[in-house]
């Protein structure tokens, strides 16, 4: 493996445990709690800022435990390729880091989300919420579209390999470049199926919450997992496309100019980051306020509204009350 790439990862490593530490102190929890409250367009009430700083970094550590063993799962499937020195093994490493950080945060919120509640009086809705109430369309539509366009992708190129123009693919061990495309794509399609079975087990389980803010704490937390949950198969269905159209880059060797496999080796090498871009303009859209605080509008609209005042101008605390729990139609 690159020398450069292993002084990278272990840099890289070394961060993530200075992260790691830091973020177990109390003043650098205080200000994730801050941050994820502006995110989320709920205030902190006094009573309930102990058990939501804890839930916080619980999070906050799992997604960054997630990263570093997405680190040495990447570092060792490129030394199980026999160090390969492709100039995008960085990039792999990376989105290999997101994947098992992002699985690492889910499996940290699915667990505080199933985890038994007492037997207490609590606050009940007129309507169970449904995903739509959660996560926003344009969320959803994105990772389906990624394992559709994967699957097309896939499709096509197992349909020039087989036309096979001038003979490209004869030096090529093609069983050899495409399974590990062909599995990723088998798992994004699988975890898309375990995925939407998640997020309805978890919209069935109940939520304990005795006042109105701590409904809507719950609601922020769920919409948080919710969105996370349904960009999996989405990111797994990018990084299989990439690997795919790299891979095939990297094994056709020297064609001619202006042939038929150098047109071919470039298609793959400029595909495969643009659908990597892509994933990252999809994570970056995916974080702007109105998918953040897209439950508050379909659940608690009056309180949403009065956000929006308050974003434009000074004005009352947007804390739900009684009058706004309410669930807006679909």
């Amino acid at each position: 493996m690159n020398p450069v790439l292993v002084i990278l990862a272990a840099l890289v490593m070394a961060g993530l445990g200075i992260r790691l530490a830091y973020i177990s102190r109390a003043e650098p929890r205080r200000r994730m709690l801050h941050a994820y409250s502006q995110q989320v367009g709920l205030a902190l009430v006094p009573g309930i800022v102990p058990e939501l700083s804890r839930r916080l970094y619980r999070r906050e550590r799992a997604g960054v435990v997630g990263a570093m063993i997405g680190l040495v799962v990447g570092a060792a499937a490129l030394v199980s390729m026999g160090g390969s020195e492709s100039p995008w093994n960085g990039l792999l490493v990376g989105v290999t880091m997101t994947v098992a950080s992002t699985s690492a945060v889910i499996l940290n919120d699915s667990h505080a989300a199933f985890a038994p509640v007492p037997e207490a009086p609590r606050l009940a809705r007129s309507l169970s919420p449904r995903l739509a109430d959660y996560v926003t369309p344009l969320d959803r539509t994105f990772s389906l579209g990624f394992l559709a366009l994967a699957t097309l992708g896939y499709i096509a190129v197992l349909g020039v390999i087989a036309i096979n123009p001038e003979r490209v693919f004869d030096d090529v061990s093609v069983r050899t470049i495409l399974w590990p495309a062909g599995l990723l794509l088998a798992l994004a399609a699988a975890a898309s199926l375990l995925t939407w079975a998640a997020a309805g087990a978890l919209l069935d389980r109940g939520q304990p919450a005795s006042t109105s803010i701590e409904l809507a704490w719950s609601d922020a937390f769920r919409s948080t997992t919710l969105r996370s949950l349904v960009g999996i198969p989405g990111i797994i269905a990018a990084v299989s496309t990439c690997v795919l159209f790299l891979s095939l880059s990297d094994s056709i060797y020297l064609p001619e100019p202006g042939s038929v496999g150098e047109i071919l080796v470039e298609s793959f090498t400029i595909m495969g980051p643009v659908l990597v871009f892509a994933l990252i303009g999809w994570s970056v859209t995916s974080l702007r306020n109105r998918s953040t605080t897209h439950y508050l509008r379909r659940l608690w609209p009056e309180t949403a509204r009065e956000l929006d005042r308050r974003r434009r101008g000074p004005t009352a605390d947007n804390w739900p009350d009684e009058d706004s729990r309410e669930k807006t139609s679909a």
